[in-house]
């Protein structure tokens, strides 16, 4: 029996860590379009008004929902649109959870666990994967998915593309530049003309008041919650009569108490017939 030498490299005694667990996520991009086409009506809030959060999952925010929710908004009459003709939609819980699982194998969704606040109580939570992956309607799942991104592609070129123009504005052509000006100009003297309006409505609305019973309004619907040719359409208005509501509510008090004390009267006059006979 040899003896046994205790130095750097001797790992007696010593416990191994665990190894963290990989956990294989499919690449939903080659998926079947049938699931692209369910995951992007889930994705979009308004056709299944499925809520979604923001959470942080190592140091990034991604959107996540709950299980039930998903199942609610598969459940919903407007998913059948999202499937094709010859796919029926699924009719109970069960059945939208087995689709639910399917979307998960192929990558779509990927369960997690939710824990605390990051800053206050409506902030983002963090997020982290569970360990076991399973379908449950009380469980949490994050987006992997993030559908077709055409749209966030068009917006950064047309941004882009904005900041470019801008920058070399010198390098324009010089009848770009004087059509620039004159337009600037334009949309400037548009809005004086606006803030002109304005002022000057508001002085002739004061001065109503004071020599006037009733308050002259000259473009009345210049602030109302209408198109542009309607907001100066009519011309001038005034204010309604405060004496009509009052004169309303007195005739309306006055019938009211007419007739509580017509059936005191006619209450009286029964029971003095009653006793005559």
């Amino acid at each position: 029996m040899s003896d046994h030498v205790h130095g750097p490299n001797c790992n007696h005694g010593q416990e191994q860590a665990p190894q963290p667990r990989q956990i294989q996520v499919a690449d939903a991009n080659q998926a079947p379009p049938l699931f692209k086409n369910i995951a992007n009506f889930l994705r979009d809030e308004k056709k299944s008004t499925m809520r979604t959060k923001q959470g942080v999952i190592n140091g990034k925010r991604i959107d996540y929902f709950k299980g039930k929710s998903a199942v609610n908004a598969i459940l919903k009459e407007g998913f059948a649109k999202a499937l094709p003709k010859d796919h029926s939609a699924p009719k109970d819980r069960a059945e939208a959870m087995a689709l639910l699982n399917e979307l998960g194998k192929l990558g779509f969704i990927l369960c997690v666990n939710r824990g605390d606040y990051i800053g206050g109580k409506h902030s983002a939570r963090v997020l982290g994967v569970a360990p076991v992956q399973e379908l449950n309607e009380n469980n949490f799942y994050v987006w992997l998915y993030e559908g077709a991104q055409w749209r966030v592609y068009l917006r950064a070129g047309l941004l882009l593309a904005g900041v470019l123009t801008a920058v070399l504005f010198p390098l324009w052509p010089n009848f770009l530049r004087l059509g620039v000006w004159y337009l600037s100009m334009g949309v400037l003297g548009l809005l004086g003309v606006f803030f002109g309006i304005a002022i000057i409505r508001l002085i002739l609305y004061v001065l109503s008041i004071v020599v006037m019973p009733r308050g002259f309004w000259l473009f009345p619907n210049l602030f109302a919650d209408c198109g542009v040719v309607e907001s100066f359409i009519p011309f001038y208005g005034w204010d309604e009569p405060k004496q009509k509501k009052t004169a309303i509510e007195s005739s309306t008090s006055t019938s009211s108490a007419a007739t509580t004390d017509a059936k005191p009267a006619a209450r009286a006059a029964t029971t003095i017939e009653s006793v005559d006979e």
